[in-house]
């Protein structure tokens, strides 16, 4: 983990709680299938870096399923809350805002992400 600010979360029941250090490399409120099925409505992710986030308890209490649009989803098997999905490819694991409360600074948009990352069609943002 990198130095930096520290924030602890996890699942609403707290079967599963994880840790995530620094900033955030971007935030977005992403509406597609897979997040707008917890609610009907978008669902605020954050983007971390993979070595940015490690879990404290509860890493066996995770169920795994493909989502749809890319990566790896982590859902805890007791209140079957989504808790992170990871993208392994680009070492990114993104978590519903929710999962970490505590994240308050403000952070880089996110949009481009989630065309990197298949949540939304198109070409990539170029920078």
């Amino acid at each position: 983990m990198s130095n930096g600010p520290f924030y602890q979360g996890g699942c609403s029941c707290g079967a599963v709680s994880l840790m995530a250090t620094g900033t955030p490399l971007g935030t977005v409120n992403c509406d597609c299938e897979d997040c707008r099925k917890a609610d009907g409505s978008a669902t605020a992710l954050m983007f971390w870096p993979e070595v940015a986030v490690q879990f404290a308890t509860g890493l066996d209490e995770l169920e795994r399923q493909h989502a749809s649009h890319g990566g790896d989803q982590y859902r805890c098997r007791h209140c079957e809350e989504w808790v992170l999905t990871v993208h392994e490819q680009a070492c990114i694991m993104e978590l519903p805002a929710e999962v970490l409360p505590e994240v308050t600074e403000p952070v880089v948009d996110g949009t481009a992400l989630l065309v990197r990352l298949g949540h939304r069609r198109g070409k990539p943002a170029v920078n």
